[in-house]
């Protein structure tokens, strides 16, 4: 029961510094293809970057046709 738990709290955990990180590592890659840019690093850009990321994200939505 304990090692089940504990994998839960280290994916719960794991999850957690990504969604942190990774819009700061998109703000880091626009960065280095377009230096002209110089975005700043940011609450404010972090914000934009988690913002544009979940618009233009992938949808997990899946249909089924039915087997008529």
């Amino acid at each position: 029961m304990f090692d089940s738990s504990l994998k839960v709290i280290l994916a719960l955990f794991v999850v957690g510094i990504l969604l942190f990180i990774v819009p700061f590592l998109f703000i880091w890659s626009l960065n280095t293809l377009f230096p002209i840019l110089a975005i700043p690093y940011t609450l404010e850009t972090w914000s934009a970057s988690v913002l544009i990321s979940s618009f233009f994200g992938t949808s997990h939505l899946s249909m089924k046709k039915s087997s008529k």
